[in-house]
């Protein structure tokens, strides 16, 4: 596995357009709901955060910064879809989880022992992630958002086969 094959992966994704969300009745339920995915403990804003985190302050790997970048970026994308989306729900896409929990940057992992450590994390964030969003799609008939969050769990599932990748890579290259 080398780092095109990484990109490529998330290339694949990125290609397949977001489908668009048309005509969305507010939705209490659901809506409230939407906050954790959008910046709950392990929401779209925690991901952004994370990412950028470990860009800036991994000096290992080069090809380890960009894919990083890179996926904060899409991350980026998600949290703008989901703050639209809340705003056609008929909320205002504060930064909070669903309990009113504001965010904050404790959300934010700090210290890793490893890069694998690290790699680990980052698919607990990505599970965290796609769990979150099949929750929500029970939780709406509304075919439109289906298929978004639909859309959008296929980017973290993008996002998850690399990190796992990653974790692998590394850890044939790093001390026990």
């Amino acid at each position: 596995m080398n780092f095109q094959d990484l990109y490529q992966i998330l290339e694949e994704v990125e290609n397949e357009p977001y489908p668009v969300v048309e005509e969305i009745k507010p939705d209490y339920q659901l809506g409230k709901a939407l906050y954790n995915s959008y910046a709950g403990m392990y929401g779209e804003l925690t991901a952004i955060t994370q990412y950028i985190y470990e860009h800036v302050t991994n000096d290992c790997d080069r090809e380890l910064k960009k894919i990083l970048i890179k996926i904060a970026i899409d991350e980026m994308h998600h949290l703008e879809i989901l703050g639209n989306l809340l705003t056609e729900l008929g909320f205002i896409p504060y930064f909070m989880g669903s309990r009113n929990h504001k965010w904050c940057s404790d959300n934010v992992q700090y210290k890793f022992q490893s890069i694998v450590a690290m790699m680990q994390y980052n698919i607990k964030l990505e599970e965290e992630a796609i769990r979150e969003y099949k929750a929500l799609m029970h939780m709406t008939e509304d075919t439109y958002i289906i298929h978004l969050i639909t859309r959008i769990i296929k980017d973290e599932e993008g996002h998850l086969k690399v990190f796992q990748m990653m974790k692998e890579k590394y850890a044939t290259c790093e001390p026990s």
